[in-house]
């Protein structure tokens, strides 16, 4: 374990590309979530810094996870969970971005929690009876 904290671990090899992927899909999520703040005219710096720290503390869970992992010596399955966790995670909230943006997602929102996009349109349509 001194090895690697003194040399580095190439992550390529310790977890295979999982970790690039993981990164991309965090790019996708955060340029998503801009797209939703533009669409809903929400877009605020705070907000914006609150989710890149939500991004910064995931990649410090995965140092940490590679950390457990080398000193528990279980050659990357604590990792590769780890990462495969917060793929899944970023999937679901990209998609949920897609759905917020107006991408026709039908398909697969029909596996997630319809009552919470169904308060929002109540408040939306509550708005625009209020100006009328």
């Amino acid at each position: 374990m001194l090895f690697e904290l003194f040399y580095g671990i190439d992550i390529e090899n310790f977890i295979g590309n999982m970790f690039y992927f993981l990164l991309s899909l965090i790019i996708l999520d955060i340029l998503t979530g801009l797209l939703r703040a533009i669409k809903d005219r929400k877009l605020n710096s705070s907000i914006n810094f609150d989710g890149l720290i939500r991004k910064s503390g995931e990649m410090l869970g995965v140092i940490f996870l590679t950390l457990v992992d080398l000193y528990l010596n279980t050659d990357g399955l604590i990792t590769k969970t780890g990462v495969g966790l917060l793929i899944l995670y970023e999937i679901i909230s990209i998609i949920e971005n897609f759905k917020q943006i107006g991408v026709n997602l039908d398909f697969i929102m029909k596996y997630f929690d319809n009552d919470k996009y169904k308060e929002q349109w109540k408040v939306v349509i509550n708005k625009w009876l209020n100006y009328i």
